[in-house]
């Protein structure tokens, strides 16, 4: 995998339509990249032999014309010989993108006669091939658009190409496991807050579940060997320039253990040298 940096130099954006890819080029544009959005793929081949002064990020998706997903697989392979030339994949799960063609009152943008449900499994079918060479993949199911911009940002900002970017985030297993993380800590041995009256309605920001929870024995002999295995484990990821990693803490809900989890671990990390770390509570306020 390419060192996650702003020696990206070509970067060819592309995914599931709905899932971000319009929102992902402005945010690269925001951070220095120049952005093309819908080029047709006959001008690829000439965009990418230029002499690229700037950082390039070029939006393509099943629209572009002349759009071969195969085609174009095999021509970035073979120009990753010689140029820096790498895929941002955009992926989201079917239902949640029916909800947003929903929600923004349009339509597919490939307008076949077939229930939106066939249109986006034919849509994966022919973006496949891209996405088996893509070195990042941001699915966007659970993201708001801020947190997706974190991740674009984290992936690709320039001012973070010297540090391992740690993201790290609390989740609830009931809303489905967040398919970005590198690792997952299951925080559900911790006793639950949600059954005692008077901690049931707070969250994991609350003084009073944070005390509840890191009082117990588990919870702190659990986050020490966390931490522990961190400080092992970075170093290696370093070494094989994965400069981007993902922790996840879950619990049932998203809202006690997770949540207290997730703040330890970031007040703990978040001192080591050359590392940059987010934070991020997906499903607190649900």
């Amino acid at each position: 995998m390419k060192s996650i940096s702003h020696y990206n130099k070509i970067l060819i954006v592309t995914g599931i339509s709905g899932a971000g890819r319009t929102t992902s080029l402005k945010v690269l544009e925001d951070i220095g990249f120049e952005a093309v959005d819908n080029l047709p793929v006959f001008l690829l081949e000439q965009i990418v032999n230029l002499n690229i002064k700037n950082d390039l990020a070029i939006g393509i998706d099943v629209r572009s014309r002349e759009f071969n997903a195969k085609k174009i697989a095999k021509l970035i392979t073979v120009k990753k010989e010689k140029l820096n030339i790498s895929i941002l994949f955009l992926d989201c799960e079917t239902e949640i993108l029916i909800n947003r063609y929903k929600e923004s009152r349009r339509a597919h943008p490939l307008k076949l006669d077939l229930p939106i449900t066939h249109i986006i499994d034919r849509e994966r079918a022919w973006l496949d091939p891209l996405k088996k060479i893509s070195e990042f993949n941001i699915d966007t199911s659970n993201l708001s658009i801020q947190l997706l911009k974190k991740q674009v940002i984290g992936f690709f900002g320039k001012e973070l190409h010297e540090n391992t970017n740690i993201r790290i985030i609390s989740f609830g297993f009931k809303y489905g496991l967040p398919k970005e993380a590198d690792y997952v800590f299951d925080m559900r041995f911790i006793k639950n807050p949600f059954y005692v009256k008077n901690l049931k309605n707070l969250t994991g920001k609350n003084k009073k579940v944070i005390s509840y929870i890191k009082q117990q024995d588990s919870f702190n002999l659990f986050l020490k060997r966390i931490e522990e295995l961190f400080k092992s484990v970075v170093s290696g990821f370093r070494e094989e320039n994965k400069n981007y990693l993902t922790i996840a803490f879950g619990c049932t809900g998203g809202v006690h253990r997770s949540v207290v989890s997730s703040d330890y671990f970031y007040s703990r990390i978040k001192k080591y040298k050359k590392l940059k770390v987010f934070l991020d509570h997906r499903d607190l306020r649900k």
